[in-house]
């Protein structure tokens, strides 16, 4: 199996990791994915199996978490569009989770992997019941896996992950593969433990802009001090996790210099990914990059309090 080189581009959400991934997605030897396939960071995904499995483990933990995992990955497969949820004859219907995912048709062998995977976490099967198990199950079969910790999950999720990002490049011939999912930060020393010949870029953009946006969005508070509160918590989350990792493994990327010194960005990203300057990346639309929508989104208090709030945030990174 080749280990193609993967960059995690990533940040607090509605930072600029779209932008940033459509302009490293017309280079000619980057693959994406047009949407976050989201399998690593999402609760029950593989980072969160990574960190929980070792600290939990009992017979009963390994088999839920085990059948938890697999459960995830495999409904991910082939998760139309068209899969809808309904509520009730007078209900309306509302999209299933992970609608449109499809990862069988996007990452080549993606089920065959996941099966992969979970025999390798599994010692053997066996039919057993327990308090847990649902009632009416006579033959209930029970995965049983070794106290593993996580120096011994790295070797086989790495495999399952490595498989995953080939699979992608192999598709169209690729060298890098450029994924972007939302808070991948939040993981990085996982991610270097598991991937260490990745890097992780985080995209960071005005707090105060990055905080506009949020509130607009179904997945954020709506309430200015909530949706600020929330932002916070995230970005120190990443100031800890920046703190566990090597300095040649990260590298922190301003949005408005992407946007304003477009050159002069990708140069530096450049000399520290592998990733050459290719003209077709400097030919996307920067033009609607809504730099310092919070001054006439937010009223004059608003605009104090955040820059009270985030005083810190702003200076560290320029903003004031």
């Amino acid at each position: 199996m080749t280990e193609n080189k993967v960059i995690f581009v990533t940040g607090t959400g509605r930072s600029g990791t779209n932008i940033f991934k459509e302009v490293l997605s017309n280079h000619s030897r980057v693959a994406t994915l047009p949407f976050e396939y989201r399998f690593t960071v999402d609760p029950r995904g593989v980072f969160d199996f990574y960190n929980t499995f070792p600290s939990i483990w009992t017979p009963y933990w390994a088999d839920a978490k085990i059948k938890d995992l697999e459960s995830f990955l495999l409904s991910l497969a082939e998760r139309s569009a068209d899969d809808n949820l309904n509520f009730g004859d007078n209900s309306k219907t509302t999209p299933a989770p992970y609608s449109g995912w499809e990862l069988n048709k996007w990452i080549p062998n993606y089920e065959r992997f996941v099966n992969e995977l979970i025999s390798e976490l599994v010692e053997y099967k066996y039919n057993s019941r327990w308090p847990g198990t649902a009632q009416g199950i006579e033959n209930n079969q029970m995965y049983f896996s070794k106290n593993m910790s996580q120096k011994e999950l790295i070797s086989p999720l790495s495999i399952f992950l490595n498989s995953c990002f080939s699979s992608i490049c192999a598709t169209g011939s690729k060298d890098f593969l450029v994924e972007d999912n939302t808070h991948s930060m939040l993981f990085a020393k996982s991610i270097n433990e598991i991937i260490p010949r990745g890097k992780l870029a985080h995209i960071i953009r005005d707090p105060r802009d990055v905080i506009a946006s949020l509130v607009t969005q179904r997945w954020a508070p709506k309430d200015l001090e909530a949706c600020t509160t929330w932002y916070l918590e995230v970005i120190h989350k990443w100031f800890e996790q920046r703190s566990l990792i090597p300095d040649s493994f990260y590298t922190e990327i301003r949005f408005e210099d992407l946007v304003n010194k477009t050159s002069n960005t990708l140069e530096a990203f450049a000399a520290w990914s592998g990733i050459d300057t290719q003209k077709s990346m400097l030919e996307v639309d920067l033009s609607k990059s809504n730099i310092g929508r919070h001054k006439s989104q937010f009223t004059r208090r608003e605009k104090s309090n955040l820059d009270s709030r985030l005083a810190s945030i702003l200076e560290d990174y320029s903003y004031i």
